[in-house]
C-alpha cells in the first residue's frame, strides 16, 4: 500500500510539473520557435501510448499524416521522426555536426560499457578515438583481405552444411545455418576461433547472450522517457539488462585472459629461438599490441571489450537477418531465383564454386539485395541520433537534446519515392548503362543500409561481403522451394520489431542440390 501511494503523489507532483512547464512553454517559446506538426499530446506519457508493438510502423503513418518531419513528446522527451529522403539528408550531412551524437539510454549504459563504444558513443573526443581505432587497425582494406580465406572456408562450410541437412529431403532451418555461417565469420576474424558448427555449450552460451543483448537494445524501455519508471520498473527490465551485462563481460573478460596468455606462450617461444609460425593476429591481438590514452602502455580492457561488442553486433545479426529476408523473398518469387541462378550459370558456371571476385560481376543478385535492404532493412530505424545544440529544419524548430528516429522501413516504403512499395522487384536498381550497382551507397538517401555522414557504419564493405557471399553460394549450389504443403504464397514476411527486424517465424525450406557432388564437400 505504501508503494502504491508513494508511486501516486510521484505521478500527480509529475503530472503537475508538466502542465506548468508546457503552459509556460507554449506562450514563450511557441510564439518564435514552431514546432514541427505532430499528434496531440497526453499530460506526462506525450505520445508513447501511441507507440505499439511495431513502432516502426507507428512512425510512418504518423509521417504520412503529419507531414515528412514529425514532432512528438515521448515522456520528458523531445523527439522527431522522418522517412522522408530530403530531410534525412538535412540531418545527416548538411548538419552532421548537430545531429551525430547519441542519446545516453540505459540499455546503451548496460550493455555498450556506459556508451564506450563506437556505435553507441555520444559525440566527442572518445568516440573519435574510438572510431579512429577501428579505421587504422581493424577495418582497413589490408586487414579485412587477409581474412579472405576465412571467409571462403566458412561459405564452403555453409555450402557442407545445408547439403548435409538436404540429403534426408527435410526443410532446412535457414536462420540456424546463416546465424551460423555470419557468427563463425566474425568469431574467426575477432577471437581467432570458430564457435559454430560443433554444437559446443560455448557457443549456444555465445548466441543466447548475442540475441539477449539485442533484444534488449532494442527496447523501447520506458525508463528513458518517464524517470520514475526507473524506481518502479514493474517489468523488471533494467534488471534483465544488468544481468546480461555482467554475463557478456564474463565472456570478454575470458577471451581477453585467453590471448593474454596465448600471447604469452608465443613471447616465450621466440626468447628460447623457437621460430615456428605462430599464426597471424586476430582483431582481439591487434587491441592488445595498441597503446593506450594518455601515454598509457596498453589500451584499457573496458575499451578492447566495449569494441569487441561493436564488431560481433556489426557483423552478425545484422547480415543474418538480411539474408534471411532476401532467402524468404527470393523463395517466395521463383521468377526472381530463376533470375539469379541464370546469372550465376553465366558468370561462375557449374563446374566451380563462387568466389569473392565475382561478386562484382553479379549485378542481377546485387539489386536483389538493394531491394531486400529497401523492403527489410536489417534494423527498423537507423540507431537514434541526438542534436547536441538547438537548429533549424525546413522552417521548425529543433530544441537541443532532441532523439531523432530515421524510419529506414518507412523509408523503403514511402510512396512519394517507390512504386508499388509491397511488391519485391529487385529490377527497381537496375541501371540503364547496365553498370555496377551499388549496394552500401547512399548518395540518393533512398535506401540507407549503412546510415551516413559521421555515423555512417565503418564495418560496410564487409557486411555487403558477407551477405553477398552467403546468398551466391546458396543460390547456385541448390534449387529452393517451401516445405511440402506449402505453396510459394505461403512464406511468412511478419517482422518482429527490435534493434534488428528479424522475421516473426524462422525460415524453412526445402534445398536441393544443382551442382556436382564433389563441390559440395
Amino acid at each position: 500500500m505504501e508503494l502504491a501511494t508513494i508511486a501516486s503523489i510521484l505521478l500527480l507532483a509529475s503530472l503537475i510539473a508538466n502542465i506548468i512547464n508546457r503552459y509556460f512553454y507554449q506562450k514563450t517559446a511557441h510564439k518564435t520557435k514552431i514546432l514541427p506538426p505532430g499528434p496531440p499530446r497526453l499530460p506526462i506519457f506525450g505520445n508513447l501510448l501511441q507507440l505499439g508493438p511495431l513502432p516502426h510502423r507507428d512512425l510512418a503513418s504518423l509521417c504520412d499524416k503529419y507531414g515528412p518531419l514529425v514532432y512528438l513528446r515521448l515522456g520528458s522527451v523531445d523527439a522527431i521522426t522522418t522517412n522522408d529522403p530530403d530531410m534525412i539528408r538535412e540531418i545527416l550531412l548538411r548538419q552532421d555536426e548537430v545531429f551525430a551524437s547519441r542519446p545516453r539510454t540505459l540499455a546503451a549504459v548496460h550493455l555498450a560499457y556506459g556508451c564506450g563504444d563506437v556505435a553507441l558513443a555520444p559525440l566527442g573526443p572518445h568516440w573519435k578515438r574510438m572510431r579512429r581505432i577501428c579505421m587504422e587497425n581493424l577495418l582497413t582494406i589490408k586487414r579485412l583481405e587477409s581474412f579472405a580465406k576465412h571467409r571462403a572456408d566458412e561459405a564452403q562450410h555453409l555450402v557442407q552444411d545445408v547439403w548435409t541437412r538436404a540429403q534426408n529431403g527435410k526443410p532446412v532451418n535457414l536462420r540456424d545455418v546463416l546465424g551460423a555461417f555470419s557468427m563463425n565469420n566474425v568469431t574467426r576474424m575477432l577471437l581467432g576461433k570458430q564457435y559454430f558448427g560443433g554444437g559446443s555449450e560455448e557457443a549456444m552460451e555465445f548466441m543466447h547472450i548475442t540475441h539477449e543483448l539485442f533484444r534488449l537494445l532494442g527496447v523501447i524501455y520506458l525508463g528513458d522517457y518517464l524517470p520514475i519508471w526507473r524506481w518502479l520498473d514493474p517489468h523488471g527490465c533494467e534488471k534483465q539488462m544488468k544481468e546480461i551485462e555482467k554475463r557478456v563481460d564474463d565472456f570478454h573478460t575470458m577471451v581477453i585472459e585467453e590471448h593474454r596468455k596465448a600471447n604469452e606462450k608465443k613471447k616465450k617461444k621466440k626468447l628460447v629461438g623457437d621460430h615456428e609460425d605462430c599464426g597471424e593476429m586476430d582483431f582481439v591481438d591487434v587491441l592488445l599490441s595498441l597503446p593506450g590514452e594518455n601515454g598509457k602502455e596498453h589500451m584499457d580492457d573496458v575499451e578492447i571489450k566495449a569494441l569487441i561488442q561493436d564488431m560481433i553486433a556489426a557483423a552478425t545479426d545484422t547480415s543474418a537477418v538480411t539474408n534471411e529476408w532476401a532467402m524468404a523473398e527470393v523463395i517466395k518469387h521463383p521468377r526472381v531465383l530463376r533470375k539469379i541462378q541464370e546469372e550465376l550459370d553465366s558468370v561462375v558456371g557449374p563446374d566451380r564454386m563462387v568466389n569473392e571476385a565475382d561478386l562484382a560481376h553479379l549485378n542481377y543478385l546485387r539489386c536483389v539485395v538493394r531491394e531486400t535492404f529497401r523492403m527489410h532493412p536489417a534494423g527498423p530505424f537507423l540507431i537514434p541520433h541526438e542534436s547536441l545544440r538547438a537548429s533549424t529544419i525546413n522552417g521548425y524548430y529543433i530544441p537541443a537534446k532532441t532523439r531523432v528516429f530515421i524510419n529506414t522501413h518507412g523509408l523503403g516504403r514511402n510512396t512519394k519515392i517507390w512504386a508499388d512499395v509491397e511488391e519485391f522487384r529487385p529490377e527497381r536498381h537496375w541501371l540503364a548503362d547496365g553498370s555496377r550497382v551499388e549496394i552500401s551507397h547512399g548518395a540518393d538517401f533512398k535506401i540507407l543500409p549503412f546510415s551516413a555522414g559521421k555515423r555512417k557504419c565503418p564495418g560496410a564493405p564487409l557486411g555487403v561481403t558477407l551477405v553477398l557471399m552467403a546468398l551466391a553460394r546458396l543460390f547456385h549450389c541448390f534449387d529452393w522451394g517451401p516445405p511440402e504443403g506449402l505453396r510459394h504464397d505461403d512464406i511468412d514476411t511478419c517482422e518482429v520489431y527490435g534493434m534488428t527486424m528479424p522475421k516473426a517465424k524462422p525460415l524453412l525450406a526445402i534445398a536441393r542440390p544443382r551442382l556436382a557432388d564433389h563441390l559440395y564437400h
